[in-house]
């Protein structure tokens, strides 16, 4: 059957966010059906009684009142200035389904986009919340996007085991604006990097490997092996290692592209590494996993500069989903999966704050499982369980 036909199947053919979640962290349904591992995020008391299907098609935006910050270390607040994020924007029911990931336009910074487990991707007006485009081709949750900064072109990855190619130049053409797809994972697709020089595109994601792929002729030039699990996170850079990727076998590879082989393994994550970002402006980055443990990188040696927050037996926390630095403040943030948002130094380690992020009216739970700055820094995008999208201003109050 080829994939336009699927396009036409009854959307309830999807697997459902819980059972795709079940298979990325290799859960037991059974175990999952229980209710284990699920922590209920008490809704706010002052939350708004509006319907919370409104349509974010339609640029339905709930206004919510500054989130509380709470600041656990006076030390801390003294030696660091606290950040101040306070919520300006919800998008509610911006998607049908979990919002799985999110990626801001890397030119203009006026726009960004959204996948979600409802399959769609759509792209939004920063500075309003306005819809600006939904683009219809996958037919499972949309896990992984990138925008090119060289080309008006969009690349998408999803749990249909598919890469699409979208110009985004085209996206009021009645013939869509789906220009290449890429086919060769037998798994689906969690992780997505542009090169930021040569037109080569990665993508990890079930199959354990990460492929690389020529974005113009749609040939696959590498598969790079070594992983014995699920590629959660790809960042790509353009000195040495140009690419690096985090699995859920709990290991770290930074990739020598010339011999098409692995370069260095970093092992010091005890479970499965959630996320991976590139520090913009230095050669170091950062790795989350499913304990809560943040871990500091310097490139290219793979030297361990520092643990994040708590270490020893307090360190302990939900699974951290998703991290973003700020390109202005040099702070970190980390979204984790019982709602938790958590910001630190970037350069010492400390954590400076934290908010719990509630639900929106009408869900029981808020993981977090993407985020994305803009490029002044200025805007923290999350995106959520509750099927909703969350700005936060960054700026004093």
């Amino acid at each position: 059957m080829h994939y336009s036909d699927l396009l036409e199947l009854d959307d309830s053919l999807n697997p459902t966010d819980d059972l795709s979640e079940a298979i990325y962290s290799n859960t037991k349904l059974d175990f999952l059906l229980r209710g284990a591992n699920i922590k209920e995020v008490a809704a706010p008391s002052n939350a708004s009684t509006g319907n919370n299907e409104s349509s974010a098609d339609e640029g339905n935006l709930l206004e919510e009142e500054t989130a509380l910050i709470k600041t656990e270390d006076k030390e801390v607040q003294n030696r660091f200035k606290v950040p101040t994020n306070s919520l300006k924007k919800v998008l509610v029911g911006a998607h049908e389904g979990w919002v799985r990931s999110l990626t801001v336009d890397p030119v203009s910074n006026e726009w960004y986009v959204s996948g979600g487990g409802d399959s769609k991707i759509k792209i939004w007006d920063l500075a309003s919340g306005s819809l600006k485009a939904s683009l219809d081709g996958h037919i499972m949750a949309v896990r992984a996007l990138t925008v090119s900064k060289r080309y008006p072109y969009l690349f998408s990855g999803a749990e249909d085991k598919t890469v699409r190619c979208w110009d985004l130049e085209r996206t009021n053409s009645p013939a869509g604006c789906q220009i290449r797809d890429y086919h060769g994972h037998v798994g689906g697709i969690y992780a997505i990097d542009l090169h930021p020089e040569l037109d080569l595109l990665f993508t990890g994601g079930r199959d354990a490997v990460v492929r690389v792929w020529d974005i113009r002729s749609r040939t696959q030039v590498m598969v790079l092996t070594g992983h014995r699990g699920d590629v959660s996170s790809i960042v790509s850079q353009v000195g040495d290692p140009q690419v690096c990727s985090s699995s859920m076998d709990g290991t770290v590879r930074l990739w020598d592209l010339r011999k098409q082989k692995t370069h260095l393994t970093l092992t010091q994550h005890s479970k499965s590494v959630r996320s991976l970002v590139m520090h913009p402006h230095e050669m170091t980055m950062a790795s989350c996993d499913s304990t809560g443990r943040i871990r500091e990188w310097l490139l290219p040696g793979g030297e361990l500069l520092s643990e994040f927050g708590k270490t020893g037996m307090d360190a302990m926390s939900p699974v951290i989903n998703t991290m973003a630095i700020n390109p202005t403040s040099n702070e970190l943030f980390a979204g984790h999966a019982d709602g938790k948002m958590a910001f630190y130094d970037y350069e010492s380690g400390q954590e400076l704050s934290t908010v719990l992020q509630n639900p929106v009216p009408g869900n029981d739970t808020c993981t977090i499982y993407t985020s994305a700055y803009d490029m002044s820094g200025l805007r923290l995008i999350t995106g959520s369980s509750d099927k909703s999208i969350k700005i936060w201003s960054t700026e004093d109050s």
